[in-house]
């Protein structure tokens, strides 16, 4: 089986999710061929991996700026800029790619221009389903284009997590392109007891993840995952842990990124983070308390992430209007009194599994 993975440049996660992905589709034999323009840095990366470099389409120079361009397609898109060189490349390198490696499946994560075009050419696409408000009409066209949508997150979150003008019409159960698979976290959970299924709603007696124990006489350790671009206020982690003395803090993200956090979540206590599904994912899979910073994102998408994980429970979640007046302390202090054993209800063991699953589902194999 012949997969293309289309991979958005924006952030770490979406090049994480498919080196996740990648990496078991090729442990069943599968031939996997990454697309993107920023493939490079991530310890997931799986040694045998094809990939395909695409040239940058953003920004626009200076005179198309001025001019007041159309990037939209006059709103059926996000970004088709006329007259862009780079934009033009792109989508050509794409094209040819199709035309020649003749791939059974595409999936794209994430790019409605780039869905529809692949659809276009007549592959069957996999959409990946972003949270947030995604009522617009590019999104519509890249949905009503695929053939499935995987979402990486529990079924149950879906309705909440993710707005789409499908959802206006009876909600998105009654949809079976629509499929939630769990959260894919960068590394295998450590769960040790009965998974708890993608599907299943959150009660609150759930098995806990991969946390540690032991040590008592240790000083708590501390992460915070700030994210590729850092939080949107960088001095933030200072602030926490200048708040918090008692707990020995590490931060991950902006200028002290590093492109994988597993030894970091092995010996952690308490993770304070941004709302980034891969986050969010890696947090769960881990089973670790956790305060959530949702972060200023496009179509709200952290902050339908946030609602959700406050809503059932799974961790201490502080909304960017609630920041300024945040007691960190206290929710620190919560967060570890909380535990983190409701994460095992957001599904991140084998999710990748079946992930890979609908891929190949999708492709006929």
């Amino acid at each position: 089986m012949k997969v293309g993975w289309y991979v958005h440049h924006h952030g770490a996660g979406h090049r994480t999710r498919a080196m996740v992905v990648g990496r078991e589709l090729m442990a069943r034999g599968s031939d996997v061929t990454l697309l993107g323009s920023a493939l490079e840095g991530d310890a997931a990366h799986p040694s045998a991996v094809t990939s395909v470099r695409l040239a940058m389409d953003a920004p626009l120079p200076e005179a198309m700026s001025e001019s007041g361009a159309d990037v939209t397609a006059h709103g059926f898109m996000h970004w088709a800029p006329l007259g862009h060189s780079g934009f033009r490349e792109r989508m050509t390198t794409i094209a040819r790619w199709v035309q020649v490696e003749e791939p059974d499946v595409v999936v794209v994560d994430v790019s409605c221009e780039v869905a529809v075009m692949v659809r276009l050419l007549g592959v069957p696409v996999v959409v990946v389903a972003q949270p947030g408000a995604r009522t617009d009409g590019a999104h519509a066209a890249a949905y009503d284009a695929a053939t499935a949508v995987l979402a990486p997150w529990p079924a149950w979150a879906t309705d909440d997590i993710w707005h789409t003008s499908r959802a206006t019409e009876g909600g998105h159960g009654t949809d079976p392109r629509v499929v939630a698979v769990g959260g894919i976290a960068r590394e295998p959970t450590l769960v040790t007891a009965p998974s708890v299924a993608a599907g299943a709603q959150p009660t609150g007696d759930e098995p806990g993840g991969g946390r540690r124990t032991g040590e008592p006489s240790r000083r708590a350790r501390g992460l915070v995952l700030a994210g590729s671009d850092g939080f949107d206020d960088p001095d933030l982690p200072d602030v926490i842990a200048a708040a918090v003395p008692e707990v020995d803090w590490t931060v991950v993200g902006g200028r002290a990124w590093v492109p994988d956090v597993h030894d970091h979540l092995a010996h952690s206590d308490v993770v304070v983070t941004h709302a980034g599904q891969n986050a969010i994912a890696d947090v769960a899979g881990w089973g670790l308390p956790a305060v959530v910073l949702p972060q200023s994102r496009p179509f709200e998408e952290q902050s339908h992430m946030g609602a959700v994980l406050a809503s059932s429970g799974m961790a201490q979640v502080v909304q960017l209007v609630d920041v300024p007046g945040a007691r960190w302390g206290d929710l620190v202090r919560q967060a570890r009194t909380d535990g983190g054993d409701r994460w095992a209800t957001w599904g991140c063991e084998g999710a990748a599994a079946r992930a890979a699953s609908l891929v190949e589902v999708v492709a006929g194999a």
